[in-house]
């Protein structure tokens, strides 16, 4: 992985503890309309994929690299959870381009970020 994904695998959480406390921070009367909607949606979407990373990198299935037994078990689940993990991601990406526009740019780096601690970290 190169300096540029290496840094923005570090500043997914960060962006999105910033996306959740700017959510949350009141600018004013505003009322909940369909922008705010669909940043909730995406900052609840890419928070769920970013947490779920450990619990899934944990419960990987075993697998002997050396005899080949349950290889196959391990490659099919990981493909599975990573396909998972990437359409979350992008349908979070495409609700954050229509939320909030103060919002965009930290769910962006958050999706990209997490991302890529998914393909890295499986070689998917």
């Amino acid at each position: 992985m190169n300096a540029v994904a290496t840094i923005l695998v570090f500043l997914a959480p960060v962006a999105l503890i910033y996306g959740w406390v700017c959510f949350f921070t009141p600018v004013g009367e505003e009322a909940f309309g369909w922008r705010k909607g669909a940043t909730l949606v995406s900052l609840v979407l890419a928070s769920v994929v970013i947490l779920l990373w450990p619990v899934l990198m944990e419960s990987m299935p075993g697998a002997d690299w050396r005899s080949g037994v349950g290889v196959e078990h391990q490659v099919q689940w990981v493909s599975f959870w990573v396909r998972t993990a990437f359409r979350s991601l992008l349908a979070a990406l495409i609700f954050g381009l229509m939320g909030r526009p103060r919002l965009i740019f930290p769910i962006v780096v958050g999706c990209i970020g997490t991302g890529l601690l998914w393909m890295s970290s499986t070689m998917e």
